[in-house]
């Protein structure tokens, strides 16, 4: 039996595989691999950079909001300003007011609490519509605490007898807001 012939590779051949092999590698190592790992670093800056396009879009929606709720807090203006507006309020609902006290300022920082008391006279419908002109003023202003009696439930009250009718209430109002220092 003759053994098949086993032919010898080509020594080209052999050649041509390993140039081609080492080509591959040179090419991989040199070429492939920066530009994927310049790739994959693009893609990161490119996302960083959409999270601060995102970041600054919030910052500017909420600088807009802030110049406009700066708008209503009132600068550099002291508790005589608050007694006024109180006042116009109150006399613009029909409350007749007994006595306005101002509290003493509250210093937070770069704002400062102001506060008035309030003791006044009216019907429920006064009292209703004044809470409302002082809770939707321009400026923030807050009624913070509120105590109410009616005035018929007094010992002393006698119908038909001086200026209070059936159904009167007395409050005690405290209204305050914060004022900025500049």
């Amino acid at each position: 039996m003759k053994k098949p012939d086993i032919k010898k590779p080509n020594k080209i051949i052999i050649l041509t595989l390993i140039l081609v092999v080492v080509t591959v590698a040179i090419g991989v190592v040199a070429i492939y691999s920066p530009f994927l790992n310049k790739s994959r670093s693009i893609r990161a800056d490119i996302l960083r950079q959409r999270e601060r396009n995102v970041l600054a879009g919030n910052i500017r929606a909420l600088g807009k909001h802030l110049k406009v709720y700066k708008k209503r807090i009132p600068v550099d203006r002291g508790v005589s300003w608050l007694l006024n507006e109180v006042s116009l309020m109150a006399t613009k609902e029909g409350v007749e007011i007994s006595s306005v006290k101002p509290g003493a300022p509250e210093n937070r920082g770069r704002y400062t609490k102001l506060y008035v008391v309030m003791d006044a006279s009216c019907t429920y419908y006064q009292l209703g519509r004044f809470i409302s002109r002082v809770e939707s003023s321009e400026k923030f202003l807050r009624v913070g605490n509120i105590n109410i009696k009616r005035v018929d439930s007094e010992d002393d009250f006698k119908e038909n007898t001086g200026g209070f009718r059936l159904f009167d209430v007395k409050i005690n109002v405290t209204i305050s807001t914060i004022v900025l220092k500049e």
